[in-house]
């Protein structure tokens, strides 16, 4: 071991050999709470202290911002100021960095935007009720906008251009079914939905993996380009990669084909949005003589939750075997729980109540904090019971998976507001702000302007510069628009002549905040605000904050990009603060970003769907619901159900890839919230559900089953719970008043 350097001795032989692993294709299976990403940090480090690579010539992708910030940050520690040179991106904030600097080749405008989900939507519903002539809104006899982009952003993850989604569809061929008519509406609707991107000069999100590819195959000077500045590729996450990403990491290893990829198909579970597990099981298949490197050492659970957690996942066939197995001692046994109707309370009720209680009586016997605990569900409909319990028994906390704050509508419109200062092409975002606050352009107005603009053709935004050419428009409606073209001409001026002079580094009396804080002055956008929330006025000024509060986030990044300034010698990947650089972090943030902004407070109870608790991990976590339909899920039931009515050959099919299952999703799913558990884990699930006035016999779900007997201690309603004893209740209420003595002596 002497030739190991001595930062690596830390790590365990699995680990160490993955980080030792540098040359041609790696696939390191990691599973459950095993230091993927510590063994990541030390194989870069190790890349850079002792093989002496460039650190620019890495690049490593993983699918937060967050982790990617982690990870710079623990690189930092072991290489120093060396660390920023590595590129640790998504994959789709590194598309829009390769479509930034090449997709001028594709036709694509350095100042593109990206369109977030709801610019989708809205774009794709005017096509279908102003092109395609079909009604755009929910109801029984017309169709759902977001079906129909569902269905598009299938096609581009799968890398299906448009004419090859019609030629698929004509087939009868989407996903192995016979089309329905929301694939035929998707595939009319899909290359009109592409030329007005592009006509606005702007991606949505699955264009940032569809157009670098589409940009790495047609030019050839590209792709060496990338592979002289990247030469060792990591992707982290990778069982969650879909076709459009399995394509861009082959496309960017090239022929060195230093790729290491991560990842745990027992931890594919976002097969609903495109993810392909087959990308991870068939890694050595792309690769021939790839190097296999397996991680079972877990650093998170006690045994019995792993035990319980191998016994679930070894009932998926297509998987790559491992077990999971720690040094952390058995722990406590998992609890089972099993709940009825009680005193004529709905049994999902007496179940939230069962649990809000023995959170309270936990914490206080173990000397938690109420971050220790989470309560994970299916779907988000399962959190109302439980909040209410929680309520009634004072206990603090949040429910991760609401409104983002980016798609809060005073955010949006400001947001809007500055991609057309950026980009006046941008059709979505100036319909959206043209009328806002209220100036005189109404709808009758907007459609002439829009029929005028197609007629030509040409961007709308040059339309109304020409407003006086346009049949239809009054004089005060050509007035209004005049006014509104003069306004944008000088706030683009304004805001030109301030990047201009950020560019050169002359930030005493010029900063994007500065131009962002005129342009919500001058628009009056606070008072429309107020004026939009004129019946509560407390509710007013809690959004003017969520105003005022985006607009600081634009001088945090300022702050950020400014201290992040390398060496001028390294500064080939640094950029000084831009609006469309705060722009793309906007339209890029994930999950993990908006979780960590629901709340700054971490001692809270944690409620939140399977999905969203990936990645994290908790001392107690009870998962609820553990019945038929509900996990599983009644849609993944009736998939499994239906492809396997198919013929014999179709079912095989169906079964032979991890990804293709429900069932073997969902199992999965359920392995991920078990995993989550570090010291104990309860189970919980209803005999019956009470539905409005209806009451429906529950039957236990299957993956219960799975567990080994011997690592569960079953109990029933009214003897799940443990209860303080009286001198521990006393107790209790002597804190409690302490602490209330203590806190209002603070306040």
């Amino acid at each position: 071991m002497s030739h190991v350097p001595q930062y690596l001795h830390d790590l365990n032989p699995e680990q160490r050999q993955a980080a030792l692993a540098t040359e041609g294709p790696v696939l390191v299976l990691a599973g459950a709470g095993s230091g993927k990403t510590r063994m990541l940090i030390h194989r870069i480090a190790y890349l850079i202290r002792d093989r002496k690579v460039d650190p620019r010539s890495i690049l490593a992708v993983t699918f937060t911002n967050k982790a990617a910030t982690e990870m710079r940050e623990r690189v930092a520690k072991i290489v120093g100021k060396e660390a920023r040179g590595v590129i640790l991106s998504t994959f789709h904030s590194l598309g829009a960095r390769i479509l930034r600097d090449h997709g001028q080749r594709i036709g694509l405008p350095r100042d593109f935007s990206i369109y977030p989900t709801g610019d989708q939507l809205a774009a794709i519903k005017r096509i279908m009720t102003e092109e395609v002539h079909v009604t755009a809104t929910k109801g029984d006899d017309v169709y759902d906008v977001k079906r129909v982009l569902h269905q598009i952003s299938d096609w581009k993850n799968r890398l299906v251009t448009p004419d090859e989604a019609r030629r698929e569809v004509a087939e009868g061929d989407v996903k192995g079914n016979r089309s329905d008519d929301y694939a035929v509406l998707a595939a009319d609707v899909y290359p009109r939905y592409e030329q007005s991107l592009r006509a606005a000069g702007a991606t949505d999100f699955d264009d940032l993996l569809l157009l670098p590819v589409q940009l790495l195959r047609e030019h050839a000077e590209v792709r060496e380009r990338m592979w002289k500045r990247w030469r060792y590729l990591m992707v982290d996450e990778y069982q969650d990669t879909n076709g459009a990403q399995l394509e861009m990491a082959r496309l960017l290893a090239g022929p060195l084909k230093n790729l290491c990829v991560v990842g745990d198909d027992d931890q594919s579970i976002y097969g609903w949005r495109g993810a392909d597990a087959t990308n991870i099981l068939d890694f050595e298949r792309h690769y021939p003589g790839a190097r296999v490197i397996v991680m079972e050492e877990n650093y998170r659970s006690t045994q019995r939750i792993l035990d319980a957690a191998n016994g679930v996942i070894a009932n998926n066939t297509a998987r790559k075997a491992k077990r999971l197995r720690t040094g952390n001692g058995p722990g406590p046994k998992i609890d089972l729980w099993t709940f009825g109707e009680e005193n004529s309370r709905a049994a999902d009720e007496v179940e939230a109540e069962m649990i809000a209680s023995e959170i309270g009586v936990r914490r206080f016997r173990e000397q938690l904090g109420w971050g220790d605990f989470a309560v994970l569900y299916r779907t988000n409909l399962q959190a109302k019971p439980i909040e209410e319990q929680l309520r009634a028994a004072n206990i603090p906390y949040r429910v991760v998976g609401g409104q983002s704050f980016f798609d809060r509508k005073e955010v949006a419109d400001l947001v809007a507001y500055l991609r057309v200062v950026l980009n006046p092409k941008d059709e979505v975002a100036l319909r959206r702000i043209v009328n806002y606050p209220v100036r005189g352009i109404g709808r009758t107005t907007l459609l002439r302007l829009v029929e005028a603009a197609r007629a030509v053709p040409q961007p709308l935004y040059q339309t109304m510069k020409a407003v006086e050419q346009v049949d239809g428009v009054n004089r005060a409606q050509a007035e209004a628009v005049r006014a509104f073209v003069e306004t944008m001409e000088e706030l683009r001026m304004e805001f030109q002549s301030t990047q201009a002079a950020i560019d050169h580094g002359v930030t005493t009396n010029r900063t994007l905040v500065g131009f962002a804080r005129e342009l919500v002055k001058r628009l009056r956008l606070e008072e429309a605000v107020r004026a939009d929330n004129a019946k509560s006025e407390r509710a007013a000024e809690v959004r003017v904050d969520i105003l005022r509060d985006f607009v600081a986030s634009l001088e945090r990044y300022e702050e950020r990009t400014w201290a992040s300034r390398p060496p001028p010698d390294e500064e080939d990947d640094w950029d000084p603060p831009s609006l469309r650089g705060f722009l793309e972090r906007v339209s890029l943030t994930d999950d993990d970003d908006r979780k960590d902004r629901e709340d700054d407070n971490p001692e809270l109870v944690t409620l939140m769907t399977l999905h969203s608790a990936k990645g994290l991990e908790f001392s107690h976590v009870f998962i609820v619901g553990l019945e038929e339909e509900i996990l599983p899920h009644s849609r993944s039931m009736k998939a499994a159900d239906a492809a396997q009515s198919e013929a014999e050959e179709a079912w095989e099919q169906f079964d032979s890839n991890g990804s293709g299952d429900p069932i073997a999703e969902e199992r999965r799913l359920f392995y991920v919230g078990i995993t989550r558990a570090r010291h104990r884990l309860t189970l919980s699930g209803c005999a019956t559900r009470r539905q409005r006035d209806n009451v429906s016999v529950r039957q236990p779900s299957r993956f219960l089953k799975e567990i080994p007997p011997e690592l569960v201690e079953q109990r029933n309603a009214g003897t799940g719970v443990t209860s303080l004893t009286q001198e521990e209740s006393k107790e209790l209420k002597t804190n409690f008043f302490a602490q209330m003595k203590s806190m209002l002596a603070n306040g």
